[in-house]
C-alpha cells in the first residue's frame, strides 16, 4: 500500500468536493442554528441530524461506480482498491465525522449566543453520547459505506432497507434464543421514549463479559463490512 498514492485521492477529493462539503456542513449549521431556535432542541437534536447526514455521505464517495464514463475514470486511477477503500475510510470516518462535530458546535453556539443575547436560558450541551455510541455510529457507517459499494440505484434508501430487513431477522433469532435459554429481555423504564433494556441473565453470566462481546461484535462487524467494501470494489475492476 503507498502513502503517496492515498494522499494523491484525499487531494483529488478535496480538489473536487470541497465546495460540496462546505455546503453541506453549513446546510448543517442552518438547521441546528434554526431547529434549536424554533423548537428549544438540545444536543440529542444536533447529534441526530449529524447522523442522517453521516448515513446520506458514502454514497457520494463511490458515486462514480455506477455510471459508465465516471466510473471508468474512477477505475483507472493509479491506486489499488485497498488504497482506494482506505482513502475512502479516511474521508468517512475521520474527515466528514469531524466535519460535522464542528458544525454542532458551530449551529448550537450561535444558538446559545443568540438565546442569552436576547435573555434566555443558553442551549443544553448535556448528552448521553458514550463509547457505546461512539462505536455504534461508526458500525453504521461501516455499513452504509458498504451499500454505496454495492448497491448501483439509491445507495442509501437500499442500504437502509436492506438493514431494516437483516436487523427483523436477526432480533426474531436473538430473540428466540434469549427465550429459549430463560434469558428475558425487560423494560428497565416504562416510561415512553426510554428505551433502554436491561438482561433478567444468570447470576454467572457477568455483565463485564456482556459488555465485552457487544464490543467483540461491534469491532467485527465493523471490519466486516470494509472488508466487503475492498472485495467488491475489487470485483467491479475487474
Amino acid at each position: 500500500m503507498n502513502t503517496k498514492n492515498i494522499t494523491n485521492l484525499l487531494k483529488a477529493y478535496f480538489i473536487e468536493s470541497w465546495k460540496t462539503d462546505l455546503f453541506q456542513f453549513g446546510i448543517l449549521v442552518a438547521i441546528i442554528l434554526f431547529g434549536t431556535l424554533a423548537n428549544g432542541a438540545s444536543m440529542h437534536f444536533a447529534i441526530f441530524c449529524a447522523t442522517i447526514f453521516l448515513m446520506i455521505y458514502p454514497e457520494r464517495l463511490f458515486r462514480n461506480l455506477h455510471s459508465n464514463s465516471p466510473k471508468i475514470h474512477y477505475l483507472s486511477i493509479p491506486a489499488s482498491n485497498s488504497e482506494k477503500v482506505v482513502a475512502n475510510m479516511l474521508l468517512a470516518n475521520i474527515y466528514y465525522v469531524a466535519g460535522l462535530a464542528l458544525s454542532c458546535v458551530i449551529g448550537l453556539g450561535l444558538a446559545h449566543l443568540y438565546l442569552t443575547m436576547r435573555g434566555f436560558d443558553g442551549v443544553s450541551l448535556q448528552t448521553s453520547i458514550n463509547g457505546n455510541g461512539i462505536l455504534l455510529m461508526y458500525g453504521m457507517l461501516a455499513v452504509f459505506f458498504f451499500g454505496s459499494v454495492y448497491f448501483r440505484k439509491k445507495t442509501t434508501l437500499s442500504t437502509i432497507g436492506v438493514s431494516m430487513l437483516i436487523g427483523l431477522i436477526f432480533t426474531t433469532l436473538f430473540s428466540l434464543v434469549l427465550w429459549v435459554n430463560g434469558i428475558i429481555l425487560i423494560p428497565k423504564d416504562a416510561v415512553f421514549g426510554d428505551y433502554r433494556w436491561s438482561f433478567n441473565y444468570p447470576e454467572d453470566i457477568s455483565e463485564r463479559f456482556l459488555n465485552a462481546l457487544f464490543y467483540l461484535f461491534l469491532a467485527g462487524e465493523i471490519i466486516y463490512f470494509y472488508a466487503l467494501s475492498f472485495l467488491r470494489l475489487k470485483e467491479t475492476e475487474a
